[in-house]
């Protein structure tokens, strides 16, 4: 219990933390599960549909630090006070009681797992022959309590505690600074779409692949930090604020095209000096991608966005033998056209570039 006595064990001789001190151990808990089914129609078409629920863990509470590590806010607060101070309209004057108050606004509260629910429904064939694999795929992912900063809260008009000069003495703990940063959980993200595949072998020495979608929807279902257009809070907004809104609910979620194509194709030399030599050729396609929903980057007015690009690649192979020691020489040239393309955010993806391998088999 050094932590309540930190004039005799000062933490920077010490070196502990509040935290560490109390020595509690937290638990956090998750499912997931997954189900389908899928029916033989005829000897080359199948169709299945499954449905699958996935978590990813949420560490913190809601305020961003926990009761022990506050104290130090509360006892700087209560001191500049002479004992006491108010807080949102109540008076605190002890530091179970500034915890009492916190914790009566959810500071100390768990932060929920952020969820999914993927659905998925479509259909394998494949020919007699085996010439022609394809698969095609209707799909929708939706993603829930994804943990985000909740600005309206963690402001110095809600947060009493933050960016402070009247709450606490010039230089002393909590002074003009962000001592909470609150968190929220409250949205929702959708992305539906179809995807397609296929693999065609017309002869055993050449395979073509090709694969794409279309994601037609990718948005924000919901986000109760954000008041969404027609609603009574957007109705309340400032004019910077409704535009914000706007580009938040209209635009697409980042890095999300709305479209892509890829191809590939590789042919094998199966006589003459060259067999056993292989030459590739590949294909990569995307649509534009929203950088960022942001007013700095409007994706609706004609704002900078990454994707819409068209790369090309070539590829090229060679099994020789050297000592009784049988090596494989493989050749790329990526983005052989030497685009300049941003694939996600907004950081130029590598220009044409190299690669040579080899390798050994004994």
């Amino acid at each position: 219990n050094a932590y309540q006595d930190t004039v005799q064990y000062p933490t920077s001789a010490y070196g502990y933390g509040p935290g560490y001190q109390n020595g509690e151990v937290g638990e956090q808990e998750g499912d997931s599960w997954m189900g389908g089914a899928s029916f033989a129609v005829t000897k080359e078409i199948n169709v299945y549909a499954s449905v699958s629920k996935t978590f990813k863990f949420n560490s913190g509470v809601r305020s961003g630090a926990d009761e022990y590590s506050a104290r130090a806010v509360y006892e700087s607060a209560l001191n500049h006070g002479g004992g006491s101070y108010v807080y949102k309209g109540q008076t605190i004057n002890s530091v179970q009681g500034a915890i009492d108050a916190h914790n009566a606004l959810g500071a100390f509260t768990p932060i929920n797992n952020e969820e999914g629910k993927n659905i998925e429904f479509g259909a394998k064939i494949t020919t007699a022959d085996n010439k022609i694999v394809g698969t095609v795929s209707f799909f929708r992912g939706e993603r829930v309590d994804e943990r985000i900063d909740d600005g309206a809260r963690q402001s110095n008009a809600e947060e009493p505690h933050n960016s402070s000069t009247t709450l606490f003495g010039v230089g002393t703990v909590g002074y003009n600074t962000r001592n909470f940063r609150w968190r929220t959980t409250n949205l929702k993200n959708r992305i539906e779409g179809a995807e397609a595949e296929v693999v065609w072998t017309p002869m055993r020495n050449y395979q073509a692949v090709i694969n794409g979608s279309w994601l037609w929807t990718a948005k924000t279902v919901y986000d109760l930090t954000r008041p969404a257009p027609g609603s009574d809070k957007y109705a309340a907004l400032s004019a910077a604020s409704k535009i914000a809104s706007d580009i938040y609910y209209g635009a697409r979620i980042e890095n999300v095209p709305e479209y892509r194509l890829n191809l590939f194709n590789k042919y094998t030399f199966t006589d003459g000096p060259v067999r056993g030599a292989s030459i590739g050729f590949g294909m990569r396609y995307s649509s534009e991608t929203v950088i960022s929903r942001s007013v700095d980057w409007n994706p609706l007015a004609g704002g900078a966005q990454s994707g819409d690009f068209l790369v090309f690649d070539v590829t090229a192979s060679y099994p020789w033998e050297i000592a009784g020691y049988k090596i494989k020489s493989s050749f790329g040239i990526f983005n052989a056209t030497d685009k300049v393309y941003m694939e996600g955010r907004n950081v130029t993806s590598p220009a044409r570039n190299f690669l040579l391998t080899n390798t050994v088999s004994f």
